[in-house]
C-alpha cells in the first residue's frame, strides 16, 4: 500500500531507535574490548600504531557542526579629521 500524506506510520520501529542488530554488534565489540585488555590494551596499541589510531579517533570527531551568529556591523562615511 502506498504512503499517503497525513497518515501515521504503522509498520517498523519507531523513528530515532537503534537497529537490533547494530545494537548487538555494538555490545559484543564492547565485551570484546574488555576482553582483551579494556583501555590499558587500546593505549598500547595506539602507541604502536599512531597513524591507525588518529585515523580511527578522527572519525568520532563531529563532521559537520551547526550553529547561529549573531552580530552587529556598523558602517559611517564620517572621516576623522587630523
Amino acid at each position: 500500500m502506498k504512503f499517503e500524506k497525513g497518515h501515521k506510520r504503522s509498520k517498523g520501529r519507531p523513528a530515532g531507535s537503534v537497529n537490533k542488530t547494530t545494537a548487538s554488534a555494538k555490545e559484543a565489540f564492547a565485551l570484546a574490548f574488555e576482553g582483551i585488555g579494556g583501555v590499558a590494551e587500546l593505549a598500547e596499541w595506539a602507541k604502536a600504531n599512531k597513524t591507525d589510531f588518529f585515523k580511527l579517533y578522527a572519525r568520532l570527531i563531529p563532521v559537520e557542526l551547526s550553529g547561529q551568529v549573531q552580530a552587529r556591523i556598523t558602517v559611517s562615511d564620517d572621516v576623522p579629521t587630523k
